[in-house]
């Protein structure tokens, strides 16, 4: 019988999940960091809220993952310029370093999961997904 799609998305999420994350720790990431510094290498000064907003993850999530993230030298935070209640997070060398890495990991994962896909396939199953995220979110995957 065949799975649902709801199954077999969750099933192809999990399985995603678990060639990605044993393969975290060897590049200095926790599960979530990796996120958070793909958003912050796109441009500096991000505030705490809206990086929870971009990640869809809450503030409270958010704050641990960056004092972690701090402490090991992937983000600093600093005052920001118009709002002295509130912080700015960038991301440091090190932190792109590690995304880099991570992303050059990433795209390997992938093109395992991808195997036997035509270019026109690879194309379609994006679109699909990013299709199924809008009508899901109410927004444009980034």
């Amino acid at each position: 019988m065949k799975l649902p799609l709801y199954l077999t998305v969750f099933k192809t999420h999990n399985a995603l999940k678990n060639c990605t994350r044993p393969r975290m720790a060897v590049y200095g990431l926790s599960p979530g960091q990796p996120k958070i510094l793909r958003y912050l290498s796109k441009r500096d000064h991000w505030m705490q809220k809206e990086l929870a907003n971009a990640c869809e993850i809450s503030a409270a999530t958010v704050s641990n993952l960056l004092s972690k993230m701090e402490e090991a030298g992937l983000i600093t935070r600093s005052e920001a310029q118009d709002d002295r209640r509130a912080g700015s997070i960038s991301i440091t060398d090190a932190g792109r370093k590690a995304i880099e890495a991570w992303n050059e990991e990433c795209f390997t994962i992938e093109a395992r999961g991808l195997q036997g896909f035509s270019e026109e396939e690879k194309e379609a199953f994006a679109d699909y997904l990013s299709r199924m995220y809008k009508n899901l979110s109410g927004k444009e995957i980034e």
